[in-house]
């Protein structure tokens, strides 16, 4: 490998300098397929119709360009429609108001836009971190309550471990 590999991972690269290192290391990384289900519309797609992506799973997105377009026009559309939540405004999830969400790293950005990727619809804004979580557990009541089950069942061995 021509680069030093403690120098690409201690900056952060460019899109240009990924892509040079992508295309620099692809004979070296194993690619199984040149296609890939999306998570959104689960459609088998050839990669070319994902955008790159440095540190995922063959180079690109998890979601293909259309869905990940049609989810941002939604996002877009409902900013326009509703403008962003005044200062006072709270996650319904976390309680949290935006400045005891934003780290440094975010400091630019907006609520989140939450939306059922099923149906499109907005269902309002929440902070990062609580819409990411949902879509970790895929929107999915069920795992939800089997997340809150877990935590419940194993709240008290936290406590026992502390002491």
């Amino acid at each position: 490998m021509s680069r030093n590999k403690k120098e690409i991972f201690m900056r952060k690269l460019s899109d240009t300098e990924q892509l040079s290192l992508f295309y620099e290391l692809q004979d070296e990384v194993e690619i199984y397929t040149d296609t890939r289900v999306c998570i959104e519309c689960y459609e088998e797609k050839p990669l070319k119709e994902f955008e790159f992506s440095m540190g995922s799973y063959q180079g690109v997105r998890g979601n293909c360009k259309k869905c990940r377009n049609r989810s941002r026009s939604i996002r877009e559309a409902y900013r326009k429609k509703n403008g962003q939540p005044d200062k006072n405004y709270k996650c319904p999830i976390c309680d949290r108001k935006k400045e005891e969400w934003v780290s440094a790293s975010r400091a630019g950005q907006s609520w989140a836009v939450d939306h059922c990727h099923k149906t499109e619809v907005v269902r309002g804004y929440l902070c990062h971190n609580c819409n990411a979580g949902l879509g970790l557990l895929k929107d999915d009541i069920n795992n939800l309550e089997k997340g809150i089950q877990w935590l419940r069942r194993n709240e008290g061995e936290e406590a026992n471990e502390k002491d």
